[in-house]
């Protein structure tokens, strides 16, 4: 067992990194006071940990409720957000039950959204089953829905009450997913740490990874996002906002391909080479750095070649949240483990686009 505990200005929780489920029980009776639980997943985790999970809980003796969303990107809309609400209703939750987020990073975000907003808010608990929310979305309490405009246009922040990481749910997680996952894992080494990059990089030229490499990457990128949101919760000081290295870039790609084409970690990974050829072109870094970016994302075996219309792209990501009075605020490297903010020019960012895209126009 691992555990982390994330103490913010006006709360605290802990981070249990664990594939014993007694130890899970422990920790989740020291937290909650309610009899109710409120599990809600999506059809796809439903068929594989739904039943796992609420025959436990009924072991200990919890009222469990349960309702699934329906799975992908496309389902973290208004719609399922308001049919949350009603089924919480129908089943009778109150303000002093708890709901259990069962699923990925999708789920997570919905769920916390309606646990901050269902009767001005209720506890809830992340159970991320997927590397990506393991290592990533699971900690910090940013919670959104998406509009037909945008990505995670919608949200607040709302921290859970306990965090459960159970790594023996990654055995049947697609290969696919697996190396979405692993975008976000190498995200944190080009922002933060040279040593991890080079761990990262030897992994995957020897092209296997084993349980206990699983187990300490989930540990360290859980250690990295620990200390970010500890001192930096609501990205008031900028420091949060580094860990959104090729998320302006990502989440355009996935809103102009309507989340179909691309699952996170995929535009995430053709993101972050983005920022670092931007960084390269602008000189904040080396052109040795930006192949350093583009050589791991190789390795890791990722398709890193699209083309998408340069301009109609430029006004997607200037509907970015991160954006302020129409610049775009982007995290740019200065070297592997060394990232800054830097708002730049429409013009710069479109003719970089264009070179980036192959479209010399």
């Amino acid at each position: 067992m691992k555990k982390r505990t994330l103490i913010l200005k006006n709360n605290k929780y802990n981070i249990l990194i664990s594939k014993d489920q007694n130890e899970f029980i422990l920790a989740l009776k020291k937290i909650i006071t309610t009899n109710t639980l409120f599990i809600i997943t999506d059809r796809n985790v439903k068929k594989l940990y739904l039943k796992y999970l609420a025959d436990l809980l009924k072991e200990q003796g919890f009222n469990i409720k349960t309702a699934i969303i329906s799975a992908g990107e496309t389902g973290k809309n208004i719609k399922n957000l308001s049919a949350l609400y009603d089924k919480a209703l129908e089943k009778n939750l109150d303000r002093k039950s708890c709901v259990i987020s069962l699923g990925g990073g999708v789920v997570g975000d919905i769920v916390g959204f309606f646990a901050a907003t269902y009767m001005r808010g209720i506890d809830f608990i992340q159970v991320p089953t997927t590397l990506i929310s393991m290592t990533d979305s699971s900690i910090g309490g940013k919670t959104a829905i998406n509009t037909n405009h945008g990505k995670n246009i919608a949200g607040t922040f709302y921290q859970p009450k306990f965090v459960w990481i159970n790594p023996s749910f990654l055995e049947t997680l697609p290969m696919q997913q697996v190396k979405s996952g692993l975008a976000e894992v190498i995200k944190y080494s080009i922002i933060f740490d040279k040593k991890f990059y080079y761990y990262l990089f030897n992994m995957f030229e020897k092209g296997v990874i084993s349980s206990s490499s699983f187990d300490y990457i989930i540990y360290q990128s859980c250690l990295y996002k620990v200390k970010v949101v500890k001192k930096d919760e609501k990205e008031t000081t900028g420091l949060r906002s580094l860990l959104n290295f090729g998320h302006t870039f990502a989440h355009a790609l996935e809103t102009i391909t309507k989340y179909k084409k691309f699952l996170h970690g995929e535009a995430l990974a053709i993101g972050m080479l983005f920022a670092a050829k931007l960084s390269s072109e602008l000189k904040i870094c080396s052109d040795e750095t930006y192949q350093r970016v583009k050589n791991i994302l190789i390795e890791a075996n990722f398709n890193l070649k699209t083309k998408i219309n340069c301009t109609k792209f430029l006004s997607l990501m200037k509907k970015d949240k991160k954006a302020v009075n129409g610049n775009i605020n982007f995290v740019l490297i200065k070297d592997i483990g060394k990232a800054t903010n830097y708002y730049v020019k429409d013009d710069i960012v479109l003719n970089v686009l264009r070179k980036f895209f192959g479209i010399m126009k």
